[in-house]
């Protein structure tokens, strides 16, 4: 029996993630998961794979705004209610999706606090209510899902037993342990070996009806080589290097942590810490 020792969501996409006892499913994932976007002034999309400072931004959200906050203090906050209703084009990962654009006053925000990107302002847009981004049907094995502005699924799940198994090849190659917010999940769970090779099982807990498909484990990108902390690079190889010698997958190659999933079961699902999980 697996438990899920941590629940998070990351409103804005690549900006600090929020820590959460309980969470509530949605059509597009966990609530308010990625529903916002830092892009170019036209609307390509930003991550720390281009500014590793994002990874600075602190992120907060009530029942009325969204708050940002910088390292230097300085704070804005988005009002949840919708100020426009004017769609947008923004793309994503080549996927072109509906969106608010939340303004000029959080466009120079962002902008001061994080810079230009290759000479154009950034902007922060929300997904669309009435927006569709379907996951790809090759790995839904005949059902249905979405995602707001996630890389393509709309939860990522890892384990305890994976990032262990990592930290004691770091440490063997001489290398920095790497804490789990580098890998940005939204669900963490103990008691699963192997997860990355459990792709087409499911995670079902009995007692609150739930049902995830594990459908694609999570090919790591250089992401997972900032430091969350403070933004910075230490090692430009790691733990992508160890990450791919391990092959945590069967993928042939790359560095995979992690199981992208989608949720089988009733949308409306609450998520709780503690949760226990049986694999089928």
């Amino acid at each position: 029996m697996a438990q899920i020792t941590d629940l998070f969501i990351y409103p804005v996409k690549s900006l600090k993630g929020i820590a959460l006892n309980e969470s509530i499913t949605a059509l597009r994932g966990l609530q308010y998961d990625r529903e916002w976007m830092v892009t170019t002034s036209d609307y390509e999309f930003i991550t720390q794979r281009e500014i590793p400072l994002m990874s600075m931004i602190e992120v907060s959200i009530d029942s009325d705004a969204l708050t940002l906050s910088s390292k230097n203090n300085t704070k804005f906050q988005v009002p949840l209610l919708l100020s426009s209703t004017t769609v947008i084009k923004s793309s994503v990962w080549g996927d072109i999706c509906d969106a608010y654009d939340e303004g000029d006053d959080v466009s120079l925000w962002l902008t001061s606090v994080l810079g230009q990107y290759k000479g154009k302002s950034l902007r922060l847009v929300r997904f669309a209510s009435q927006g569709l981004r379907p996951v790809p049907s090759k790995y839904l094995e005949g059902m249905e899902a979405q995602s707001a502005f996630s890389d393509q699924f709309p939860y990522l799940i890892t384990s305890w037993e994976s990032l262990e198994k990592l930290n004691k090849g770091l440490i063997k190659n001489g290398s920095q342990v790497a804490k789990m917010d580098r890998f940005r999940p939204n669900i963490v769970v103990k008691g699963i070996d192997n997860l990355e090779k459990k792709t087409s099982q499911n995670l079902l807990c009995q007692k609150s009806g739930y049902d995830f498909g594990l459908r694609k484990p999570c090919k790591r990108c250089k992401i997972i080589t900032i430091n969350q902390d403070d933004g910075k690079i230490d090692n430009p190889k790691e733990p992508l290097a160890t990450l791919t010698s391990l092959r945590f997958s069967d993928e042939i190659k790359g560095a995979f942590f992690g199981q992208n999933a989608i949720l089988l079961s009733n949308k409306n699902c609450i998520l709780k810490v503690g949760d226990e999980l049986s694999i089928s």
